[in-house]
């Protein structure tokens, strides 16, 4: 059990994560349900309905909680298994718990940061080619949340909407404080 055991481990765990974190990600945006992308996501990720029978589904049927419980278990499950398979077992429950609530903010943040520099190249891609996928459909339709307050916040400049510019900017600098307040969390413990 090492370093490629570890590795392997956390492949299929992260994609796990991805499924489900993008289920959870994409009823909370609201995202076209007919999208043949949310539907395949959707299909791919039938685990969350057998825990939407003990979780409920909060916030006019958007905020589905049986997929971020699901985020939280295999979280846990990630953590728990690199440092079993890598041979540094954590101190504490309590350690273990930080450690994941942690890794999950800094993973939602870059998340979102991925999120927001994809919109924005595929809005180019849109503009050149004039042609849609359902794939871009959903990466726009998954960032329009992040940019709707941003919006909101600067001047109208016509063509030029700066939005998505101050939200990968505020996600950056969000991902630099969450990596100070992990050292400081972690370094106490």
């Amino acid at each position: 059990m090492g370093a490629n055991s570890a590795l392997i481990f956390g492949l299929i765990i992260n994609v796990a994560i991805l499924l489900v974190f993008s289920r959870f990600l994409m009823q909370l945006a609201a995202v076209n349900p007919y999208n043949p992308v949310v539907m395949s996501t959707v299909k791919a990720t039938k685990i969350v309905d057998i825990f939407s029978r003990i979780f409920p589904t909060l916030g006019k049927n958007r905020i589905n909680t049986a997929a971020l419980a699901l985020v939280v278990v295999l979280y846990l499950i990630k953590i728990f298994g690199i440092m079993y398979l890598s041979g540094a077992m954590p101190n504490s429950p309590i350690h273990l718990v930080i450690l994941t609530f942690v890794t999950m903010v800094q993973d939602l943040i870059r998340f979102c940061r991925y999120l927001i520099f994809a919109a924005i190249l595929l809005s180019w891609v849109v503009m050149f080619t004039q042609s849609r996928s359902p794939y871009i459909e959903v990466i726009q339709e998954l960032a329009e949340p992040l940019f709707a307050p941003f919006r909101r916040l600067l001047p109208n400049m016509g063509m030029i909407d700066l939005s998505p510019i101050a939200a990968f900017f505020a996600f950056l600098i969000a991902e630099r404080i969450m990596n100070e307040v992990a050292i400081v969390m972690l370094t106490g413990l």
